[in-house]
């Protein structure tokens, strides 16, 4: 059983061997230790578990976007499918799996679903399908999953397990609106907004907020002239993945030679990694069939003169 297992398991519930046990405890005659009642049925739970009549009952299992069997859901909410394994099953009993799906920080239950099921052998594979609703605060919503099974026509609980929030594979987050920004534009040799002729590198430093930490974003940006048109000039940052919510990074351009005289200004996005590929040119592409949204949050101001990088001489200038 790997620790995922190990974490996530509830045990059966030894009700009647248990409730027969403490019966007969009840005869129990002072100074005379226990009668026999109680040894036989303490001799017949013990037997009962060597044969593994009264196993042990455990779950485990993954909760993701049913759409993209991705974790993470953007602000629209979709629907999320719970896939189970459970295990120490009677073959051919009926059970009833009731799922539950949970605000992690509130513990308001959202959405339950019971799932009716015959076990065919000792383990059981069940998915489960609940809706996840919309996001409309400022930030991000963790959902998790508590299942309960039970026998069918019995209130006994064989298991009870609820996911826990810092569990990747039993939690989903539900995005806030996620923005991005530019913060700063500067060429990287000397901080001013102006490069040389012969080219040089500028520094851009992208803002985020409401990113999922450690989930991996590709944060990528093109260089614009004021009235829209690309310059085929591309920088990203791949695999990012952020430590908290909200922070900064940095893209940096290569600008060739060759644009003297005009002023260049940044595009910046940030992507979902799994959906995007960076091409050899530094372009981006979406991946055939790749769920929407591609592109979480954007920035494009063509009039913010304070974006605005001045290549060598401008028109009209002189040294």
């Amino acid at each position: 059983m790997d620790k995922h297992s190990r974490q996530f398991q509830a045990r059966y519930a030894f009700g009647a061997a248990m409730e027969t046990v403490g019966t007969a405890t009840g005869t129990r005659q002072a100074g005379r230790g226990f009668s026999t009642k109680t040894l036989l049925a303490s001799a017949a739970m013990t037997l009962a578990m060597a044969s593994g009549a009264l196993a042990e009952v455990t779950i485990s299992g993954k909760l993701v976007d049913a759409e993209d069997d991705n974790r993470f859901f953007t602000r629209l909410g979709g629907e999320a499918r719970d896939d189970l394994s459970i295990s120490g099953l009677d073959q051919g009993k009926d059970y009833i799996l009731t799922t539950v799906l949970i605000d992690a920080a509130s513990e308001a239950e959202i959405e339950t679903v019971d799932t009716p099921f015959t076990a065919e052998t000792a383990n059981a594979d069940l998915s489960v399908t609940l809706p996840v609703p919309r996001n409309e605060g400022d930030v991000n919503i963790d959902y998790v999953t508590r299942n309960v099974v039970r026998e069918a026509g019995s209130d006994a609980v064989l298991v009870d397990a609820t996911g826990d929030a810092l569990d990747s594979d039993r939690a989903i987050p539900v995005h806030s609106i996620q923005r991005v920004s530019v913060i700063s534009v500067k060429d990287a040799a000397d901080g001013d907004n102006r490069i040389d002729a012969q080219g040089g590198k500028i520094e851009v430093v992208v803002g985020y907020e409401n990113m999922v930490e450690g989930y991996a974003y590709a944060v990528w940006g093109q260089i614009l002239t004021p009235s829209g048109q690309s310059r085929g000039i591309f920088a990203s940052v791949q695999d990012y993945k952020p430590e908290k919510k909200a922070g900064e990074v940095t893209l940096t351009f290569n600008i060739p030679a060759g644009l003297d005289g005009i002023s260049i200004l940044p595009s910046v996005g940030i992507y979902h990694q799994n959906r995007i590929e960076i091409l050899k040119d530094g372009n981006i592409s979406w991946i055939p069939d790749a769920p929407q949204p591609v592109m979480i949050a954007s920035d494009t101001d063509l009039k913010d003169e304070s974006r605005m990088i001045e290549v060598g001489v401008p028109f009209g200038q002189t040294e």
